[in-house]
């Protein structure tokens, strides 16, 4: 699997920040788990946030693009493998997913390449290889128009999966309870992780 995630300036870096340490661990043992290659965008914003929140986990991402375990893009680069169907990306995952994100997406502007990115899940998404496309608003409350695109990308095929923490398992630290999200997430991607727990189990 090609993954690509998509970090935009809503806040919650974290999410972003413990959905690829995950998909990198994936990445090292590729051959069991299928996860071939994984690429990073930030939006401007995204970036603004990430410094301001989570400004350790930047430099990180700076190393691992350094030593090829991971691919970063521009996000105004439009000559990049992601922009195109034929790259053959298996999804995107926007997290966090700012609702000006949403509505680029909802609305086919794909004005910078994260919201062409998205695009081209939508569009590639057939039977015979589905593409999944992942959107992961950290937003409250919502608004009418907000609601209206969000249901705009269901329509059209994409995964409203809000970062909402689940607490059934007893969550004990932060990271605890964002990692809930992120499983939701492994999930959707078919990257069950071992020992995930649903609801009783």
């Amino acid at each position: 699997m090609k993954i690509g995630i998509g970090i935009t300036g809503a806040s919650g870096t974290i999410y972003a920040e413990r959905l690829l340490d995950r998909l990198v661990a994936l990445q090292q043992n590729g051959q069991k788990t299928g996860v071939e290659a994984v690429a990073v965008v930030f939006t401007r914003n995204g970036r603004a946030v990430a410094r301001h929140e989570r400004p350790e986990w930047l430099t990180r991402v700076e190393a691992l693009a350094t030593e090829g375990r991971i691919v970063q893009y521009e996000n105004d680069d439009f000559f990049t493998p992601a922009a195109s169907g034929s790259a053959r990306f298996d999804a995107w995952v926007v997290v966090p997913c700012s609702m000006g994100m949403a509505g680029r997406i909802a609305g086919g502007i794909s004005n910078d390449l994260i919201s062409r990115a998205a695009d081209v899940m939508l569009k590639e998404n057939a039977p015979q290889r589905p593409r999944t496309l992942i959107l992961c608003p950290r937003e409250t409350p919502l608004s009418l128009i907000h609601l209206r695109n969000l249901t705009a990308v269901r329509e059209a095929g994409g995964v409203v999966l809000p970062a909402m923490p689940s607490f059934y398992t007893g969550p004990q630290t932060v990271e605890d309870a964002v990692d809930t999200v992120v499983d939701r997430i492994l999930a959707q991607l078919n990257l069950l992780p071992e020992g995930y727990g649903g609801w009783q189990e």
